[in-house]
């Protein structure tokens, strides 16, 4: 059954992002000025990640294994550090618990709006270059409604850069909390 739930939401997932490329059409370009991320609280003092960094992230996947080729130095000298990145983050798996109430998110991905027309299109940019895996929530993000679920998210963790060979990922953030969403908005207005 949660085998079922999965792949249920895997397909939702991929659905929307299709859908969101076919609106796109011709070019699948997002004018990143016509997008309105949610904006990082005034009171986080610590350094955030700016999407278009990653323009200039390269890597190189082979047979589904990714290998960092170049970085820029705003995201080198981050590494290791603690920041705070806002936009859409998706759940799903074990990572996402169904309650009678909501869900509890314990993990997730983020990748910039401009960044998820590149990857579901097949450009030659590979996804690695644009995710941040969010793997295990200090304290999972609890989602207190039933229905579609909102992904804009603030989130602040501890930066790491894997350098090796990996098939998980290139950006991580650990010791992560969700500091702030939309879905808070909502509940709040």
């Amino acid at each position: 059954m949660v085998k079922i739930k999965t792949v249920i939401i895997s397909f939702s997932i991929v659905s929307v992002l299709v859908l969101w490329n076919i609106r796109e059409l011709p070019d699948f370009r997002v004018d990143a000025s016509k997008v309105k991320a949610i904006a990082v609280p005034d009171a986080v003092d610590v350094p955030q990640l700016d999407w278009s960094w990653f323009d200039e992230v390269e890597v190189v996947v082979r047979e589904g294994v990714c290998s960092l080729v170049s970085i820029p130095p705003q995201l080198e000298a981050l590494d290791g550090k603690e920041v705070v990145v806002a936009g859409p983050s998706f759940a799903c798996g074990d990572d996402l618990v169904e309650r009678m109430d909501g869900y509890t998110i314990k993990g997730f991905i983020m990748v910039p709006y401009f960044g998820m027309i590149d990857c579901c299109v097949g450009n030659p940019v590979p996804y690695f270059q644009w995710t941040i895996v969010v793997e295990k929530l200090a304290t999972p993000w609890e989602i207190n409604h039933k229905g579609i679920i909102d992904p804009d998210v603030v989130v602040r963790g501890i930066l790491r850069i894997e350098r090796g060979s990996t098939q998980e990922g290139v950006f991580f953030l650990e010791e992560a909390e969700v500091i702030h969403s939309a879905d808070a908005e909502k509940q709040a207005g």
